[in-house]
Order: C-alpha cells, then sequence, then structure tokens
C-alpha cells in the first residue's frame, strides 16, 4: 500500500523532531579571565611615612587695625582706597579743624590771662610778706594773701591742660596710618560727617597670614607650638606653602569638643591674600615604614574601602584600614602585605573570585633593514645576475 504525500510530510516532520530531542545540549563555555596590562597593577610597598593630622580653614591678616575718629566733624579729606598700600605713620585724611583750632585758641589765651593773674598774686603775696616781718600787717591778712596766689596757680595749671586737651584734639583731626599694611575697607566717604569713634578705614597687615583651624582633641595632643605645616591655598594650583603653628586654645569647644590652633604663614611675597580657604598637613611625629598603595587602587564600596588583588589566577576584593596619606600614596593597617599585587586604577566593575590574569608584554618590533641605494655607475645585485636588463 502506498503511503500518500501529506502522511510521509508528516511523517518525516515526527522524525526530525524526535531527533532534535534526543541530541545532547552543547557543553557550557567557560568564563574568559580577566586580562591586566602590566601597567593596570602595582605591588604594595613599604614606605616611609611621616604621621599628619589634616587641617583646613580660612586666611586672614595677622593683624588688622581700624582708623576710627576720635574729633567728630566732617571729613574734609580721604587719600586712599581699597587696595593702596599705607606705612605706619602715614597721613591718610583730615577732619575739618576750623573749629578745633579756635579752641585751641581760647585756650591759650585762658593759659595767659592765668599767667597774669599769677604774676599779680605772687607780687602780692611778696609785699605782704614783707609788711609783716615789720609787724604793718596781720598774719590773718598775710595768709590771705597767699592763698590767692595759691589759686591764681591753681587756675594756670587748669587752663594749661585744658591747653593741652584743645591742642590733642587739633591734632587728632589729622588721621594716621597706625601699622604698615594695605587698605582692606573704605568706610566712609570725604564730605561726610563722622561722629568720635567713627569707623574710616581698615587697614589689613598681610605680610604675614594666620590659620586658624579645629582639629580633633586626640590629634591636638599630638601637636605642639613650632610644628611645621604644608599648605594648599585655592586658587594657586598644586602650590604648597609653608607655615608653622603659632599657638594652640587651651579649651576645647563646648559643642564640637574640637581644639583651635593658630599657624603663621610667611607672605611677604605678597602671593596670598586674606579670606582664601586652605587646607593642609603638619608632621606629628617621626617617620614610620608603612605598606602603601597608590590612591587610585582604594575603591568605596558599600561604606568600605576596598582594594583587588590578583592572588595567582584569582581577582580578590580585600576590606582594607588605612591611615596617612602623603604624596599620593595611602598606607594600609590592615587588609594587605607588602609585595601583593594590586589593581593599581578604577577599571570598573570587578568581581571577587573572578579568573585573572596577566597580559603577557608586547615584544617590540623587529628593526627593518633597509638596503643602500647602489652609488651611480656601479650595477645593483640583481643587475649583476643579469635579473635586470639596462
Amino acid at each position: 500500500m502506498k503511503l500518500s504525500p501529506i502522511l510521509l510530510v508528516i511523517s518525516t516532520l515526527c522524525v526530525a523532531s524526535l531527533a532534535a530531542c534526543n541530541r545532547a545540549p552543547p557543553p557550557a563555555t567557560a568564563a574568559a579571565a580577566l586580562e591586566f596590562s602590566p601597567a593596570d597593577l602595582v605591588s604594595a610597598e613599604l614606605r616611609s611615612m611621616v604621621p599628619t593630622v589634616q587641617l583646613s580653614g580660612t586666611l586672614r591678616p595677622w593683624r588688622e587695625a581700624t582708623v576710627k575718629a576720635k574729633v567728630a566733624g566732617e571729613l574734609q579729606a580721604l587719600g586712599v582706597r581699597e587696595g593702596d598700600a599705607v606705612k605706619q605713620g602715614q597721613v591718610i585724611g583730615r577732619i575739618d579743624a576750623t573749629d578745633y583750632r579756635a579752641r585751641l585758641a581760647g585756650s591759650e589765651a585762658d593759659v595767659a590771662a592765668a599767667q597774669a593773674a599769677l604774676g599779680v598774686a605772687e607780687k602780692n603775696q611778696a609785699t605782704q610778706e614783707s609788711l609783716l616781718a615789720k609787724n604793718f600787717i596781720s598774719r590773718n591778712a598775710y595768709d590771705t594773701t597767699t592763698g590767692n596766689r595759691d589759686a591764681a596757680k591753681a587756675r594756670l595749671d587748669a587752663a594749661r591742660a585744658a591747653a593741652d586737651v584743645a591742642r590733642k584734639a587739633l591734632a587728632d583731626t589729622t588721621l594716621v596710618a597706625p601699622i604698615d599694611g594695605i587698605v582692606s575697607a573704605r568706610i566712609i566717604q570725604a564730605g561726610e560727617r563722622v561722629p568720635v569713634d567713627g569707623r574710616i578705614v581698615t587697614i589689613s597687615d598681610i605680610s604675614r597670614l594666620e590659620l586658624a583651624a579645629s582639629v580633633p582633641a586626640g590629634d591636638a595632643a599630638r601637636l605642639a607650638p613650632g610644628a611645621e605645616l604644608t599648605l594648599v591655598v585655592e586658587g594657586l594650583g598644586d602650590l604648597r606653602i609653608g607655615g608653622r603653628i603659632e599657638r594652640i586654645n587651651p579649651s576645647a569647644a563646648a559643642g564640637s569638643r574640637s581644639i583651635e590652633l593658630y599657624a603663621l604663614i610667611d607672605n611677604r611675597e605678597g602671593r596670598l591674600r586674606g579670606g582664601l580657604f586652605a587646607q593642609g598637613q603638619v608632621a606629628a611625629g617621626a617617620a614610620q615604614e608603612r605598606v602603601a598603595v597608590p590612591a587610585s587602587a582604594l575603591r568605596e564600596e558599600g561604606g568600605e574601602q576596598v582594594l583587588y588583588v590578583l592572588a595567582g589566577d584569582k581577582l580578590q576584593r580585600r576590606r582594607v584600614k588605612t591611615a596617612i596619606a602623603q604624596a599620593g600614596w595611602v598606607a594600609i593597617t590592615e587588609g594587605l602585605a607588602a609585595g601583593e599585587r594590586v589593581v593599581r586604577y578604577n577599571l570598573g566593575p570587578l568581581k571577587d573570585g573572578s579568573a585573572a590574569r596577566v597580559k603577557p608584554a608586547t615584544p617590540p618590533a623587529a628593526p627593518v633593514a633597509v638596503s643602500p641605494a647602489p652609488s651611480p655607475g656601479i650595477p645593483s645585485p640583481a643587475q649583476a645576475r643579469g635579473d635586470i636588463t639596462s
């Protein structure tokens, strides 16, 4: 009996399906090992590192003075502006002195009158003394004359004191710079009336700058006045600025329990300005040998600092503890030994236990030999063999 074409096709399809179901699945391919170039890895090494305390703060002039009016009056002239350099004792402005000159003239006239009155009183006292000696006057009359002379002398002393006050007030109408420095603020303008103790200009001495920084009490205990520090100041790139601790506050701040320290920075070259932010570190002990890796090798994962270590043909994720950071290297106090190789850079996501190997270095290419060009008139080797006809 012959099968119909339709039944033949159905039978063929069934046989093919059964064969496909019974075929064994292909073997799973193993995950490819991560390849690192030698430049991607670095060995942890022992480095001599100095314990340091990190600090930061704002620079401010170490000395600042505000020129204030000692007498009231109209500011007639003010010859300095912000940024002007001034010297101690330099005249920088004047207050209208008309009233003060008149007061001084009146006081000096009072002195002259008191001197004349004293002269008359002294003559009277001398005459009365002569008469008393001859018993022409009573003792009581003589005492009265002596009292008049003493009163005249007291009035002269008072007049002289008043004249001194008037003279001082007149001198105070001239405004002078109390320190060397640079005008950092001009508070009032010429033509305005200034009261007694009114602020006129502020002068800042920035030949040295002061850094006020708060450090934890434990760190402050390791520091002492005179300790050298190194700072990086905003706006100056990687330029390192030196300084030293001048003094340390003996009391901790009430809220933070931190200790305020004050450092002085030499600025005679004038590169720095008050108000700039600075951060740096100060040495807090002798140099120590520490296991260290480049800072670029450290990763922050899940609130932990980790390194990826190449151990044989496997990559290990190591949780580590760090300490000193200096010159781009970080000391590792726990989790790593000297000589172990770690991934130097953040090369993307890595997995603990991944297979890994170091890519062999590519050998340098062999130099290509270049045959020299034949000299004119001398046949080349090919021409000598007859391969090339002239």
